[in-house]
């Protein structure tokens, strides 16, 4: 104890030092970034969903097509519709029109002098009895409203799995701004206790720099993460049709369904759910009506027609000014330059191409299939990872804190376990959200992604 306490009466009492006149350190220590205020109310992931159904652009296009689909197939049923066409006319000629009269006797005829006003009217009516070609064009163009059904139910479940992506995408940019802000307030916390072991001689100028250092990076993660949960946010906005982004997200209360299966019963599954290859299908069988349609071209065709003619003054030698006419015609073409053979060949290999899209669509669901489900099993392993390397972040970082108070570690060994347990952190809920991702990604690859309509 005695030698104790010679020892401490030898030891030089602390000196406070001052940083040199050029140092960064005599600046003030910035302030940190405050957390923004919520800038509206709480846009829940269900209501997103809801109003990209009801309010987006791109499926009121995708409705309007279907519409048009719709309005085709009155235009097949046109050809199999009489037709009644008018048409009037009024002519003033130079020179007066000559009216021939029949009369009983000699000379048998009398000549008279019209008027230069000539008016004639014709009421034609015109139907196709026997088209063969309406047909398979009637059947096509019903088909197609199918088609732009699927095409617009495959373009919806697209655009909500955007909208549902973004918007995990952004709750996770949010959860990320506040674990930087968290770092960045215990990062300043550091730099001014630095500041401080410094200003009493305990430490170096380099370590006091390099904690003010770690907090002034820091810092900037936290901006950096605020505004890219804001522009999430624009992008979520976009494809809501809104024009403005006073909304704030926050996690759903319960997590994406997950799907089950195997992989052959999941593919079962999306072969029978997924639009895409219902919608190939429906175009296989269109191609294979062309077929009917070039062989429809050798058919004879029938149609009924009549007209009723009224001329003022009349054109014919009995004096009538109304006149009528009903005609029945068949026609057969024979020859017409080998335009039906190219269209039979025509329809023979718009077939084989259907068919092999059928087959590539088929294939592409396999593919992104299996690879989402790869994504799932990957993303759910790497997660578990990084919870254990968080953990193992998080009890770093406190025992290297312990270590610098009790001046046994350096300030380097202390922002290289700022630095880990920031980047633990950040990477646990990357890899939380890639689980969320890819389970919807599975769930679009099955067909199961809005097949209610408002179960997502």
């Amino acid at each position: 104890m005695i030698g104790l306490l010679l020892i401490a009466q030898a030891l030089p009492p602390v000196q406070a030092v001052q940083p040199p006149a050029e140092s960064s350190l005599n600046a003030p220590l910035p302030q940190l970034t405050p957390a923004p205020a919520p800038e509206g109310p709480l846009l829940p992931l269900a209501g997103a969903l809801e109003a990209a159904r009801t309010q987006s652009p791109d499926l009121a296009v995708a409705l309007e097509r279907v519409r048009q689909a719709e309005n085709n197939v009155q235009r097949a049923w046109a050809a199999l519709q009489p037709t009644l066409t008018a048409t009037g006319t009024l002519t003033y000629n130079n020179f007066p029109a000559t009216i021939f009269t029949v009369t009983p006797g000699p000379p048998f005829f009398d000549v008279t002098e019209g008027s230069n006003w000539t008016r004639a009217g014709t009421l034609q009516f015109a139907w196709n009895l026997l088209n063969f070609r309406a047909f398979p064009a009637l059947a096509s163009a019903r088909q197609q409203v199918d088609v732009s059904r699927l095409t617009q139910t495959q373009q919806r479940r697209e655009l909500l799995l955007s909208v549902a992506a973004i918007y995990y995408s952004g709750v996770s940019l949010r959860e990320l701004a506040q674990v930087a802000l968290a770092q960045a307030r215990a990062t300043r916390e550091h730099a001014v206790e630095a500041q401080a072991r410094y200003e009493a001689g305990l430490i170096h100028l380099s370590a006091a720099l390099r904690a003010r250092i770690d907090y002034l990076r820091a810092d900037q993660e936290t901006r950096r993460a605020q505004f890219a949960y804001a522009i999430s946010k624009s992008q979520l906005a976009a494809l809501l049709d809104r024009r403005d982004i006073a909304f704030e997200l926050a996690p759903p209360p319960q997590p994406p369904q997950e799907i089950r299966g195997t992989f052959r019963e999941l593919l079962e599954r999306a072969m029978q759910e997924r639009p895409e290859i219902a919608a190939a299908r429906a175009n296989e069988e269109i191609a294979a009506r062309l077929k009917t349609d070039a062989w429809a071209q050798f058919a004879p065709s029938l149609a009924v027609t009549g007209t009723g003619r009224y001329n003022d003054p009349p054109t014919n030698s009995s004096g009538e000014k109304r006149t009528w006419a009903v005609a029945l015609s068949l026609t057969l073409p024979l020859y017409d330059g080998g335009f039906r053979y190219v269209a039979l060949k025509d329809a023979d290999s718009q077939l084989r191409q259907a068919r092999a899209q059928t087959r590539s669509q088929g294939a592409r669901i396999e593919d992104e299939l299996r690879r989402a489900i790869l994504d799932l099993d990957s993303a759910r392993a790497l997660r578990d990872e990084a919870e254990q390397a968080l953990i193992v972040s998080r009890e770093n970082e406190r025992l290297i804190r312990a270590q610098f108070a009790a001046g046994t570690a350096t300030q380097v060994e202390v922002s290289d376990a700022e630095s880990a347990l920031f980047q633990s952190e950040s990477t646990a809920l990357q890899q939380r959200l890639s689980v969320q991702l890819a389970g919807l990604r599975l769930a679009n690859a099955v067909g199961a992604f809005d097949v209610a309509g408002g179960s997502w």
